[in-house]
């Protein structure tokens, strides 16, 4: 997903590769592959404070990215930026930051300077400076950004006025890297829709009907297609028979991808030969009548799924576990604050709790529980997380969230205070705080995703 650093076999084996510049790239040997019997855990992340990761911090009012090394919270680089973006997610490896520039039909990226890559039985672990890269993504209103498994997939929306249809670009990091050309789905029409990459598939959306799927300034599609890759391209292999009406919002597991609907839920499961089948779950009675799911977050290590219901017109906010084995869905007690509403959300890692961030500045936590062979999902606690008067918040602005792919840490921004909290969620106590003499407009973990083999008998 970008082109940057070529690293040659040669200088594996040595400590550090000074570059163009003050440039410098150091290479830690990491712990064996494992083999099919070492259970032990060798990922990319925290376990011997090789590397907790870095922080980019986006500075909205002097329109520049500042990225800090977490294991002492030094600025490592500030890096201006040509425009402001509508969000900030990380690549599907965590290496990179994703300037979605929206208004701009555009997707740059920051490397963040830190990645890791197999070398014979073990891994090395590469840390350079933070740099912009000179790759970037071009289409018309890039919104919906989904990263899976290494690969992350942006959603064209295309402009139906300009006559400008949808379009899909997928990347690994490895491809940024390289400055190779991204995977490309191209639409007949325009829509604002989600896709999910599945290696060497895509499960996008599918718009039938202008008059049918119209929603609001939006034109919804109503279907998903499974597409399977052909030299660089995805065509069309499967349209799923059950229909999505508004179709909004998608997540996905090992074995399942769900799509949010007017009317409820589509859950396509893969089968055999990667063909899936589909099937809807309809709203239960617990969703308010003036509500739908229209956002959905699943994670690898957790066979349920989160939706959020809600409504422009309503100040109503309900959340849900989803059970696509049971094809249940429960409604979540999160017992917010009074007038509180949610501004981020998140799996944590490992899928051992769901995090909701509100605007009163509270950090609820959602954890899930065995109870007569039944997984369900309740409040756990809560933390304050600002001593300030939420009417204070600049305009514009709120507090941000980023969880860390390597641990069982958050990074809270608060803007009135200026400044991240470093939080332990197995502890649900602020353990860091990174002071800024600006307003943090957001904040993204990039790093090496640590894999965890996850114990859901909580």
């Amino acid at each position: 997903m970008k082109m940057f650093f070529t690293i040659f076999a040669a200088f594996l084996l040595m400590g550090a590769i000074t570059g163009c510049g003050d440039a410098k790239t150091t290479i830690i040997e990491k712990a064996s592959i494992p083999g099919e019997d070492d259970d032990h855990n060798h990922g990319g992340g925290t376990p011997n404070g090789e590397s907790v990761g870095r922080l980019l911090i986006y500075n909205g009012s002097d329109l520049n990215a500042q990225v800090i090394d977490l294991a002492d919270n030094d600025v490592l680089a500030t890096l201006n930026l040509d425009a402001a973006p509508s969000a900030i997610p990380s690549s599907g490896g965590f290496r990179y930051a994703m300037l979605v520039e929206r208004n701009a039909d555009k997707v740059g990226f920051i490397d963040g300077g830190l990645w890791e890559e197999p070398h014979d039985d073990h891994f090395d672990l590469f840390q350079t400076t933070p740099e912009m890269s000179d790759v970037s993504l071009s289409g018309s209103r890039p919104t919906h950004v989904v990263g899976h498994d290494g690969q992350v997939a942006v959603f064209f929306d295309g402009n139906g006025d300009a006559g400008i249809n949808a379009s899909v670009q997928v990347m690994t990091d490895e491809m940024i890297e390289k400055n190779e050309s991204p995977y490309t789905l191209d639409y007949a029409v325009a829509m604002h829709g989600v896709a999910e990459p599945r290696g060497d598939h895509l499960l996008s959306t599918i718009r039938r009907d202008d008059s049918v799927t119209s929603s609001g300034n939006f034109i919804l599609p109503d279907q998903v297609g499974v597409y399977h890759l052909h030299e660089g391209e995805y065509e069309l292999e499967q349209t799923l028979e059950v229909e999505c009406p508004d179709l909004h919002g998608a997540a996905q597991n090992e074995t399942t991808v769900v799509f949010g609907c007017g009317d409820g839920l589509l859950v396509a499961t893969e089968g055999d030969n990667h063909e899936y089948t589909a099937q809807k779950l309809l709203n239960s009675s617990d969703v308010d009548a003036a509500l739908r799911i229209g956002s959905v977050w699943g994670h690898h290590a957790s066979e349920q799924f989160i939706g959020m219901a809600n409504s422009r017109t309503s100040d109503l906010i309900q959340f849900f576990s989803i059970d696509t084995a049971e094809n249940e869905m429960t409604l979540i007690e999160w017992q917010p604050m009074a007038n509180a509403k949610p501004v981020a959300r998140a799996f944590t890692f490992g899928a051992e709790q769901f995090v909701i961030l509100d605007d009163q500045g509270y950090l609820t936590v959602i954890e899930p529980h065995m109870e007569n062979g039944h997984m369900h999902w309740e409040y756990g606690t809560r933390l304050d997380i600002t001593d300030e008067d939420p009417a204070m918040m600049p305009d514009g602005m709120r507090f941000t969230l980023a969880v860390s792919e390597g641990g069982h840490t958050a990074y809270v921004a608060d803007p009135i205070a200026q400044h991240v909290l470093v939080i332990d969620l197995e502890l649900m106590q602020v353990t860091g705080d990174i002071e800024l003499d600006y307003s943090p407009a957001s904040v993204t973990w990039l790093g090496v995703a640590e894999e965890q083999d996850h114990d859901h008998d909580h």
